[in-house]
C-alpha cells in the first residue's frame, strides 16, 4: 500500500483535520531508546480509511492529533498499546479513549504468538520484514527503504482487528477485554531516574569483596556521567561485564586497561582517562558495605506470606487460564496480581479498590478468586 511521509506542521495540520472525522486509526510509533540517553518519539505511523502517513515526529509539533487521541467516538488501533501510550505520554501529557489492542485481545483468545509479525503472517499469509525493528529511528535523513518499512506496521492492522474482535464476540469476551483497554489507556510512563545504588543489582556484584564494590560504584557513577554527556544508553559506553572485571582487579586495570576483554581501541580513547579516574577513586575511597537493614521476626513473617500468596494466585491464574483457553497475562498482570497479595481482599469491594484489576476483572473473577484466597490461605 501506498503511503504519505509527513514532514511539515502544515501537511500534519491537514492530516489531523481529516482523521477528526474518520471511524479509526491504526497507530505506530517509532524512537530511539538504543542510541540515545533520553528515549524520543522519532516516527508515528497512521492508517485510516484511504489513508496511510508516515509522519517525522522530530518536524513536528504532536499537538495537532491529541484531541483525536481522546476522542471516544474514533476508534484508536494498536498493536502493543501499552509501550506506545508510554512514549506519546512521555513526549506531551495527553490522554487516550476507545482504544482496540490487537495483542491483548489475542491473548484473550489463547493466541500464543501474538507478535506483530506472526499474527500477520498467521492471519495474512504475508512475511513481515523486519530488518529495521532496531534502525536508530532517530538519525536523518530516513532512508526510503526505512520509511517502507515503518509504513507496512499499521496497514493491517483494521483488518486484524475485526477478525479478533469477531472472535472475542462469539466467546462472549468483548466487553471484558475491552474493561482491559480501558486500564491500558490509564497508564502512565516509567519517570527516568537514575538509582546511585544500582550497580548492586549487576550479576555478580555481591560477589565482591568492599574495595571492590568501592571501585564498581565509582565506574557504575562516571559511567552515567559519561552516557549523559555523549547522549548515549549508559549500556552503549561500556558493558556491565567489563565494569565487573576491572572491580575484580582494579590495580590491573590502572596499570594496564588494554588486556582486559571489551578494552577496545575505542573504549581506550574514548573512556579510559574516566575509567582510570574511576578506579583510582574507588581504590581511595572507603571499603563498600551493603547496607543490612535489620527486619524483625514479625516483618519476614509478613513479606514471606505475600510471597507465598503471590505463587497460589500464580497457579489460581494458570487454572483460569487454562479452563478459559487464555494467556495467563490477560487473565491477570503480574503487577496487579502482586498488589491482590499486598491487599489480601476479603470482599468484593476490596478487589474493585485495587488498582489496574478494574470493575471488569473484579465482577468477573471475584468471587472465585476470594473463594481460593479463603481456601489457600484462610481468609476469613
Amino acid at each position: 500500500m501506498s503511503y504519505s511521509f509527513i514532514d511539515t506542521q502544515k501537511e500534519f495540520d491537514e492530516l489531523c483535520a481529516k482523521l477528526a472525522t474518520h471511524k479509526y486509526i491504526s497507530i505506530d510509533t517509532e524512537s530511539n531508546s538504543l542510541y540515545v540517553y533520553k528515549e524520543k518519539l522519532c516516527l508515528m505511523q497512521l492508517s485510516s480509511e484511504h489513508t496511510n502517513s508516515v509522519i517525522d515526529m522530530l518536524a513536528v509539533d504532536i499537538k495537532p492529533i491529541l484531541p483525536i487521541f481522546a476522542d471516544p467516538a474514533v476508534e484508536k488501533i494498536f498493536h502493543s498499546a501499552d509501550s506506545d501510550i508510554r512514549v506519546f505520554k512521555a513526549a506531551v501529557p495527553c490522554t487516550f479513549a476507545n482504544i482496540f489492542d490487537v495483542m491483548v485481545a489475542a491473548k484473550y483468545l489463547g493466541i500464543i504468538k501474538c507478535g506483530l509479525d506472526n499474527m500477520v503472517k498467521e492471519f495474512f499469509k504475508v512475511e513481515m520484514n523486519k530488518k529495521f525493528q532496531k534502525a536508530d529511528w532517530g538519525r536523518r535523513p530516513l532512508t526510503k527503504e526505512m520509511l517502507d518499512y515503518a509504513s507496512g506496521d499499521t496497514v493491517h492492522l483494521k483488518k486484524m482487528r475485526d477478525l479478533l474482535a469477531a472472535e472475542l464476540v462469539k466467546k462472549g469476551r468483548l466487553d471484558e477485554v475491552t474493561g482491559q483497554f480501558a486500564q491500558i489507556c490509564k497508564i502512565e510512563p516509567n519517570p527516568m531516574r537514575f538509582d546511585e545504588t544500582g550497580f548492586l543489582t549487576l550479576k555478580g556484584a555481591r560477589q565482591l569483596n568492599g574495595r571492590g564494590l568501592a571501585v564498581l560504584r565509582e565506574l557504575y557513577l562516571a559511567r552515567e556521567v559519561a552516557a549523559i554527556k555523549r547522549n548515549s544508553p549508559p549500556f552503549k559506553v561500556i558493558s556491565e561485564d567489563l565494569m565487573l572485571r576491572l572491580s575484580v582487579a582494579p590495580r590491573e586495570g590502572l596499570h594496564n586497561l588494554s588486556i582486559f576483554k571489551g578494552v577496545s581501541g575505542y573504549v581506550l580513547g574514548n573512556h579510559g582517562a574516566w575509567i582510570r579516574e574511576a578506579i583510582q577513586k574507588g581504590l581511595k575511597a572507603p571499603e563498600y558495605q551493603v547496607p543490612r537493614r535489620e527486619i524483625s521476626r514479625e516483618k519476614r513473617a509478613y513479606f514471606e506470606s505475600i510471597k507465598t500468596r503471590f505463587k497460589t494466585l500464580k497457579l489460581w491464574r494458570k487454572e483460569t487460564a487454562a479452563r478459559r483457553n487464555m494467556l495467563p497475562e490477560a487473565i491477570m498482570g503480574n503487577d496487579v496480581m502482586e498488589r491482590v497479595a499486598f491487599s489480601q481482599p476479603r470482599t468484593l469491594e476490596d478487589l474493585h479498590a485495587i488498582r489496574g484489576l478494574g470493575a471488569e476483572k473484579a465482577s468477573l473473577y471475584g468471587p472465585d478468586l476470594l473463594e481460593f484466597i479463603k481456601k489457600h490461605h484462610g481468609t476469613k
